[in-house]
């Protein structure tokens, strides 16, 4: 199981890249964090001073999450690009801010995946047996392919789905049962995610930035749209995250 005390991240192998953004693993000193809202599901393997203690799903999420932390807690898990857990999990849209047992929808599956992940030493024996337990179950269709593209907040929706040959109103449906939120939602959720990655590069630096800038940087219509998503997805202004980065200890 992994033992790694800092935050790591690993490539999928190219079967899968399409769907899954990364795994990672994390082990957790004893405090509190939050969990930002970043259009994402994930499968979450946890363990406590090494011994295994639950597989579960992370559906979507659309508000920040405190999380309590314990000494000793690791973590392992599968991140899917947004729009893709329903690839391998078809009820992925009823999840959205909830956390469920794998076991309850993959059923003797995912409890055979557990248990060897339980065995597994390190990191990659995990990545090895998720990959191999991962099959799509449909292959990508059009839907699927404006959902891959979505996070490029610089190409309007409508042109996505344009580019697909689909309309808007079966693009709407198709990612409302995909995700369970609306593609303007979703596209939200992921322009608040690039907002959040430009001020976590800006934490090391004492100056302080031109909000207005960035908020056109990350393509908002002005700064008080900014300030709205930011209050929303995590709770805050962005002035506050940004202070809260600083002032986190290193």
């Amino acid at each position: 199981m992994p033992n790694a005390d800092a935050y790591r991240e690993y490539l999928p192998c190219p079967r899968l890249a399409s769907y899954v953004e990364c795994y990672w693993s994390r082990g957790q000193e004893q405090g509190a964090s939050r969990v930002l809202p970043d259009g994402c599901a994930d499968i979450l393997f946890t363990s406590h001073k090494e011994e295994p203690t639950s597989l579960t799903v992370v559906g979507l999420m659309t508000t920040p999450l405190r999380v309590e932390n314990q000494a000793g807690r690791s973590y392992f898990g599968v991140r899917f690009r947004p729009g893709m857990a329903s690839a391998f999990l078809p009820e992925a849209a009823a999840l959205n801010d909830r956390v469920e047992p794998l076991e309850s929808l993959w059923g003797k599956a995912a409890r055979e995946l557990f248990a060897k992940l339980a065995e597994s030493a390190s990191p990659f024996q995990m990545i090895s047996l998720v990959e191999e337990a991962l099959r799509p179950l449909e292959p990508p269709d059009a839907a699927r392919r404006v959902l891959w593209r979505l996070p490029n907040t610089e190409v309007p929706i409508e042109q996505l789905v344009c580019d697909a040959g689909l309309s808007a109103r079966h693009f709407r449906r198709e990612c409302l049962e995909r995700t369970g939120v609306s593609p303007k939602y979703l596209r939200r959720i992921l322009r608040f995610r690039a907002a959040v990655e430009r001020i976590r590069a800006l934490a090391a630096h004492s100056s302080q930035p031109s909000w207005a800038q960035l908020a056109a940087a990350c393509e908002y219509y002005d700064q008080a749209h900014f300030i709205r998503d930011f209050r929303e997805f995590a709770g805050c202004t962005p002035g506050r995250f940004l202070q809260s980065l600083r002032s986190a200890p290193t």
